[in-house]
């Protein structure tokens, strides 16, 4: 479990990865480069794009220019993941090339497969183009968003470099615990999207009575859940005070109870 908004889980490819990012869907180029400054000089690191968000050319900006601020490139953990239709091995190389021209950065630290293609070959060719650019040294790690046990299962008998993590939702009441298990078996880090159920959690009576005993919001303590589960939480948010309260989460810890109300929400 990490202990501080720096700290790092490790993965199975011997790197760290953050154990709190930022999620970016659904911000233009222009409000995602301000967003994602503000959150690296508040001390976020790691940041997570993607193709089918339309947004890495402002994510690039933003960390570049967090970069020209002083902040080194090395603590830093940059995520973005090939789309649907750009699977296959050649689409997978040529959609890499375009996501790396638009963010501007000299590698990437972690490259996901967005969504499993219905044929495990698709899969697996796809897997195959995203090896060769971690034996180039143009990727650090690689991942895999929306997999299934049943998805992962033919994928990890097949790859040479295995995942390190998967992504995919995760919230009070969609715990996944199932999913969750088994990655934990297979040495992958589960990341969570949409960790705040897109705002709807914060009337949940059973959580208000938690965050006010922890005199914390909601949000916080869902967060929270995330962290002493071992799961890394990517919230998204456009404002900087929003920012900064998802990450003033590391003064406090969940009890055995309040653990077990939140993972029997479901």
């Amino acid at each position: 479990m990490v202990v501080s908004l720096l700290d790092r889980l490790p993965l199975k490819n011997g790197l760290t990865i953050p154990g709190i990012g930022l999620g970016t869907y659904g911000m233009d180029d222009n409000e995602v480069e301000e967003v994602v400054f503000t959150a690296i000089m508040n001390g976020y690191r790691l940041i997570d794009t993607a193709t089918m968000y339309n947004n890495e050319v402002g994510v690039g900006r933003g960390i570049n220019r967090a970069i020209n601020a002083g902040i080194s490139r090395d603590e830093l953990f940059v995520v973005t993941k090939i789309w649907k239709n750009e699977m296959g091995f050649d689409s997978t190389l040529k959609a890499f090339e375009a996501s790396f021209k638009r963010l501007e950065l000299e590698y990437i630290d972690l490259l996901l497969i967005h969504w499993p293609n219905e044929s495990d070959d698709v899969n697996l060719e796809t897997w195959q183009a995203m090896e060769t650019l971690v034996e180039a040294g143009r990727v650090r790690a690689l991942g895999v968003a929306n997999f299934t046990r049943g998805d992962l299962t033919p994928l990890l008998k097949s790859a040479k470099i295995k995942p390190t993590v998967n992504q995919y939702e995760i919230y009070p009441g969609h715990s996944q615990e199932e999913l969750h298990e088994f990655c934990e078996s297979k040495n992958i880090v589960s990341m969570a999207y949409s960790p705040l159920k897109r705002g709807k959690l914060t009337t949940e009576n059973k959580l208000l009575k938690i965050a006010n005993r922890h005199n914390k919001t909601v949000s916080q303590v869902v967060l929270r859940w995330n962290i002493q589960r071992d799961v890394i939480p990517i919230p998204k948010t456009t404002h900087k005070e929003r920012l900064i309260e998802n990450a003033a989460i590391f003064d406090f810890e969940l009890s055995d109870e309040d653990m077990d109300i939140l993972n029997e929400m479901g």
